[in-house]
């Protein structure tokens, strides 16, 4: 997550969320608990800087992809349901909790190697697949309390 140039509130979010290689600063969160249940994943490196789902316009008909950005701050494109997976699906699943039914999507396949500007593609989707390469999957350590 890029939010070097996220220093206030923008309505159509800012910065870039991509992948990496390796774990570096840029890639190190925190969940922080909503007093609703959900959770805002805020930037370390990054202070008052948050994940961001805009999944406006997807649906069943329409599952396409959706943006995901930075914010300075929370609101509701910045609050996420954390849930364990269905089956053998064993990851964790990251719901917009504005936008129901829309999954964070991360597709590294296009990474080999560290670069300095990341790689690959970050979005959200309508729903999560529960079958390989499973992009709406993730492992988050420590591990959240879900039930």
């Amino acid at each position: 997550m890029d939010g070097s140039d996220v220093k206030s509130f923008n309505p159509s979010g800012a910065g870039e969320v991509n992948c990496q290689v390796s774990e570096g600063p840029w890639e190190q969160f925190h969940l922080e608990p909503q007093d609703d249940g959900t959770y805002a994943i805020a930037s370390i490196n990054f202070p008052g800087v948050y994940l961001r789902m805009d999944g406006t316009g997807l649906s069943e008909d329409n599952p396409g992809e959706g943006v995901v950005n930075c914010q300075f701050g929370v609101g509701p494109w910045e609050k996420f349901k954390i849930s364990k997976g269905k089956g053998p699906f064993t990851g964790l699943t990251i719901e917009s909790a504005h936008f129901p039914n829309v999954f964070l999507k991360m597709d590294s396949s296009s990474c080999s190697t560290f670069n300095g500007l990341g790689c690959g593609k970050v979005s959200c989707v309508w729903g999560a697949s529960f079958e390989p390469p499973l992009d709406e999957s993730f492992e988050i350590l420590p591990p959240p309390n879900i039930s």
